[in-house]
């Protein structure tokens, strides 16, 4: 049985299905992700998403199984930059972060982990923590990566491969 998770804004009002375990799950350390994170955590009313080591935890799921389901016309779309291919999603009724569109070269959709229900899996690891910032202490909950580890490479080759393959 293949399982399912909901990502449901605070207000309930936008909801994605989410098909199957995601890809892999992690925190992201990177510069973009954290002024992504606090452009979103500044809108009137928007639930926090930077965790205790100022990292935006995600869970990670191939395109086709990201399915917006209720509230599509709710999602608003947030750049760093105007010429960006990132936008960040955020539900317009309640300011919830929902997930990232990336460059659609990419074939997955970083979902926020804090809006899954039921509680998503495990995070697996930080990533980029060579962005933290000084004066910020990472939690030792997870193992943690300077940069891109190979695990997440061969994660993201093989999703990929499974797309292509039609599984």
């Amino acid at each position: 049985m293949t399982a399912r998770y909901m990502a449901r804004c605070a207000c309930g009002k936008v909801e994605l299905e989410l098909t199957g375990t995601p890809v892999i799950s992690v925190v992201c350390h990177c510069d973009d992700c954290q002024a992504g994170s606090r452009l979103i955590e500044a809108l009137p009313g928007a639930p926090a998403i930077l965790d205790a080591g100022a990292g935006t935890p995600y869970a990670l799921y191939r395109n086709d199984r990201v399915r917006c389901t209720r509230g599509a016309e709710l999602l608003e779309g947030y750049k760093l930059k105007p010429a960006s291919t990132t936008q960040r999603m955020v539900a317009s009724c309640c300011n919830s972060a929902m997930l990232a569109r990336l460059d659609p070269i990419l074939h997955w959709t970083p979902v926020y982990r804090d809006r899954i229900e039921p509680p998503a899996p495990p995070l697996e690891m930080r990533i980029q923590t060579r962005f933290v910032p000084a004066g910020v202490t990472l939690p030792s909950d997870l193992p943690s990566v300077s940069g891109t580890p190979l695990r997440f490479v061969t994660r993201m080759v093989g999703a990929k491969l499974a797309m292509l393959l039609g599984r």
